[in-house]
């Protein structure tokens, strides 16, 4: 899936870049965003600065102003986090908790250490845009409601010489609906964007290390850019 929307995306951007749009055709909008996202408070299980989230949604347009400025636009998507663990850790689960491990203990060199959700979602927004068309000024504010239907951790490290990868797959105590409040501000089809929880990646006090439960604020939060297919 992580190859076919980044094959997605460099598509969106070659149609724009010539000018030749056939996705105008579609009642609707393809949107993708790229972000880099982290936690509200990650130092329980702190996070490399290369986490990030991608995701590809489609949402249909109602217009609820005679003027065209105002509209509602509800969809579908599907959406990405890849969470990149600092110091070599990662995550098992154990009974109902999930354990922070050292992957250095059983692993000769830790290259790389992420957890992967993924999730499908419905977006909801409301837009206000300076006129109808594509060479308009937008803003929209909104919430995206996800369910999480997989989930992995994977371990790129270095064994007897050998790079290798591990992969575990897993709900690792995860919950399985999630909310994110969401702004965009863009003109034609480039925006930025904000998206920011009111539901924790995690369950309550489930994460925890060799001394008991971390504090741990896994609300998740990410700031990126959004191409359209305005």
């Amino acid at each position: 899936m992580k190859k076919l929307s980044l094959a997605f995306f460099f598509c969106l951007i070659s149609i724009h870049l010539f000018g030749q749009n056939p996705l105008s055709k579609i009642p609707g909008n393809i949107y993708i965003d790229l972000g880099l996202t982290n936690w509200a408070d990650d130092s329980g299980l702190p996070l490399e600065s290369q986490s990030r989230s991608i995701s590809i949604s489609y949402m249909y347009e109602f217009t609820l102003t005679s003027s065209g400025q105002f509209t509602f636009n509800p969809g579908i998507g599907y959406s990405a986090d890849n969470f990149f663990f600092k110091n070599g850790q990662t995550i098992g689960k154990s009974m109902d908790e999930t354990q922070i491990l050292d992957t250095n203990s059983f692993y000769d060199n830790t290259k790389k250490s992420k957890m992967v959700a993924n999730y499908v979602e419905i977006p909801l927004e409301f837009r206000f845009r300076t006129h109808p068309g594509k060479d308009a000024f937008r803003l929209a504010v909104g919430a995206k409601f996800g369910y999480m239907f997989a989930s992995h951790t994977k371990v790129k490290h270095e064994t007897n010489g050998d790079t290798r990868i591990s992969k575990d797959k897993g709900n690792f105590n995860l919950n399985d609906f999630r909310g994110q409040f969401v702004g965009r501000i863009g003109y034609k089809w480039i925006n930025f964007f904000c998206a920011y929880g009111f539901t924790e990646t995690f369950k309550e006090n489930a994460v925890v290390n060799t001394n008991g439960p971390v504090t741990l604020d896994s609300t998740p939060y990410t700031i990126g850019i959004t191409f359209s297919s305005f």
